[in-house]
């Protein structure tokens, strides 16, 4: 989870609320969980590696999911989607535990005495090169930037853990150990707003000295953290050059807005990129993204149009170029797009499935079939070729076909359009149960899509169930006004002997498109049956 504030002390809430400890063989260049800590039930993380290598220590809690948390697509949980956390303040804290690597296999993993189950948060473990001792954080809550955070010390192999005489009174942490294990590097905010690093000496016994301020280290108004000591010669580095933020930085910052759907943020961040440098591609492409998923295509065609300028293979402006077009109409140049991506990359199914789409927009089904063909041989699963040949097949009536196309999409894109497809496939066969099911199954994945309401409200008139079918369009309205479900729900009201209700449904509807003749003909039949 992460959380601006408004305060350049303690500027973000940062701490993980799920994930599995992985293992990355550099030789087979393969990721692997590894077992014992890889539980979905917890939170598995801050690993480092005992100096031998036999085994590892990391922080772990309970996994925080909720159906909020589950339904977001992002790495990032945004301050709105856990007010408990930032309103109500609600603790979230971890426990130290070490694990055995053993080759990979892992092992069972045992809670660190002193460092768990004490009611306080225990993260960032660091082993000293020695072998000897672990200092880690302790903190009321939470993990990263804490203000009371401290570090505190226990013998690697087992012992009681205490804290470092010398802790400084506010936010001790991002520790690191010298090489011969007898110096502790930290930061701390305790004299500014700003991390500065301090310097200790730890002895044989873990006995912490008054630590010295390093304060040439950085400038007054520049963040000094996560140390690290390097074993080199005094001269072996000639210069660090001061440049804290260049544009990949700015990129980096507005990908992170953007997983949070901070899109305002994000184009900011792009734009001051943009001015350290003009010719960055993807700058340009991500803040033609943004500026897409703003609902404004045409600035999003002019930045990819920017982009390609500069670098014209470069395939994602392509694709996303085409994807804007799309919406605004330009069919064949979309097409166009799309062609020069997969002559650029053809590993693409999903692209050519889009070709297909188009063509079938522009009135060429022969060729939407080929292209969509051409997805599968690539890709046999491909999701949006199954969904598109479901469309066309339910479309001319081929219902077990479309069906069947329908549920191999599912398999790998489970995603609420296509259940809503199915329920719809599903309803033209009859079976009604089954259909509802699944319209309620893309309303769970997706509770702001219209259609499923709408389609889901027609099962239920079917089924003789009108009061559930009026407050099903209700909830369609509250996603987004509609003349047409205006005007349903006014003949659901007529049938359920509630005219007043209904003839207010009727003049909403008219009220959106005054020429909606079928509403005022509704309305007038109203006047005329209750005079």
């Amino acid at each position: 989870m992460f959380v601006a504030i408004d305060d350049i002390t303690f500027s973000q809430l940062f701490f993980p609320i799920k994930g599995i400890l992985v293992i990355y063989d550099r030789e087979t260049k393969t990721f692997s969980a590894l077992p014992g800590a890889d539980d979905p039930q917890y939170v598995q993380t801050n690993a480092v590696w005992s100096p031998d290598g036999k085994e590892l220590v990391f922080a772990r809690t309970k996994a925080y999911l909720t159906s909020k948390i589950n339904q977001q697509n992002s790495v990032l949980v945004d301050e709105k989607d856990v007010p408990e956390f930032i309103v109500d303040k609600k603790p979230f804290r971890y426990d130290l535990y070490r694990i055995p690597f053993n080759g990979g296999k892992g092992g069972t993993p045992v809670p660190i005495e002193g460092a768990s189950g004490d009611g306080k948060s225990n993260f960032f473990p660091k082993y000293s090169p020695d072998g000897k001792w672990i200092v880690f954080c302790k903190a009321n809550s939470y993990m990263l930037l804490q203000p009371d955070s401290e570090l505190y010390i226990i013998p690697a192999k087992g012992g009681k853990a205490r804290r470092l005489r010398y802790n400084t009174p506010r936010m001790n942490s991002w520790h690191s150990w010298s090489s011969n294990s007898r110096w502790l590097v930290f930061s701390s905010k305790v004299n500014t707003p700003f991390t500065q690093l301090f310097l200790t000496h730890i002895d044989e016994n873990g006995n912490d000295s008054p630590p010295v301020l390093l304060e040439r280290f950085t400038s007054p108004d520049r963040a000094a953290n996560i140390p690290e000591f390097v074993k080199l010669p005094p001269d072996a580095i000639v210069e660090i050059k001061e440049q804290f933020l260049d544009a990949y930085s700015f990129y980096r910052a507005g990908m992170a807005n953007e997983r949070t759907g901070d899109h305002k943020g994000a184009e900011r961040n792009y734009r001051r990129g943009l001015e350290l440098d003009p010719d960055n591609v993807e700058i340009h492409n991500a803040l033609g993204w943004t500026l897409f998923q703003e609902g404004r295509t045409e600035e999003a065609v002019e930045e990819y149009e920017r982009a390609l300028a500069v670098d014209p293979n470069y395939v994602k402006s392509h694709n996303n170029i085409a994807l804007a077009l799309v919406e605004l109409g330009r069919l064949e140049e979309a097409a166009d797009h799309y062609r020069k991506s997969v002559e650029l990359d053809p590993d693409q199914p999903e692209i050519y499935s889009d070709i297909g789409f188009i063509e079938g927009q522009l009135g060429r089904p022969d060729k939407a079939l080929a292209y969509y063909r051409k997805a599968l041989e690539r890709d046999p699963k491909c999701a949006s070729a199954h969904f598109n040949l479901a469309v066309v097949a339910l479309g001319e009536g081929r219902l077990d076909e479309a069906e069947s196309h329908y549920r191999t999409a599912l398999e790998t894109r489970p995603d609420a359009a296509t259940h809503n497809g199915l329920a719809f496939t599903l309803l033209r066969k009859g079976r009604l149960d089954e259909a509802a099911a699944e319209f309620r199954r893309a309303l769970e994945i997706d509770p702001k899509y219209v259609p499923a309401y709408n389609n889901l409200a027609g099962v239920l008139e079917k089924q003789g169930k009108l009061e559930e079918a009026a407050d099903t369009l209700r909830r369609s309205l509250k996603e987004r006004e509609s003349p047409t479900v205006h005007n349903r729900l006014g003949l659901l009201l007529v049938r359920l002997g509630r005219p007043r209700e209904a003839a207010e449904e009727f003049r909403a509807a008219l009220a959106l498109n005054p020429a909606y003749e079928e509403a005022r003909r509704n309305l007038e039949a109203l006047a005329v049956a209750s005079p």
